[in-house]
């Protein structure tokens, strides 16, 4: 169960490290941390406090807490450094990377990272759409004030 997150958590990190970049350092460094505070801030609030999923063991782990506050930071900086301007590109775009995070979350849920006790694939299709749309208005706020 633990290996298949940090692998793909190493994985998106290599994509990072030698993708040609788009975005600025300070982009980067941003999206990061905003992402990663709303992805913890979800779980926290979706998980722990409504127990509609778990997220490795029963118990609060500190690894569980590392792929939370990484995992889709990794993606959210990947989908804005790729990410086209033009809106006919955009929606193509956009649908792909909704069909790969479900496809991701049913990857987790298959090697056991993710359980659900309330929660459906359905409801996360909806946050990972607002989350994209959120995540593109976040990357034009940041450019509008230079």
């Amino acid at each position: 169960m633990i290996w298949f997150p940090y692998s793909y958590l190493a994985f998106t990190l290599i994509i990072i490290w030698f993708m040609p970049k788009h975005l600025t350092k300070v982009e980067i460094y941003v999206t990061w941390f905003v992402v990663g505070l709303i992805n913890l801030s979800s779980d926290v609030i979706l998980s722990l406090i409504f127990h509609l999923y778990e997220l490795g063991p029963k118990e609060v782990q500190l690894y569980v807490h590392l792929i939370e506050l990484t995992l889709g930071s990794t993606h959210g900086i990947i989908y804005l450094n790729f990410m086209p301007h033009d809106l006919k590109k955009f929606l193509p775009y956009f649908f792909g990377w909704l069909v790969y995070s479900i496809l991701l979350e049913s990857t987790l849920i298959y090697f056991g990272f993710v359980t659900y006790s309330g929660w459906s694939l359905w409801y996360s299709g909806i946050y990972y759409a607002v989350a994209l749309v959120y995540t593109k208005w976040h990357l034009s706020f940041i450019r509008s004030e230079k």
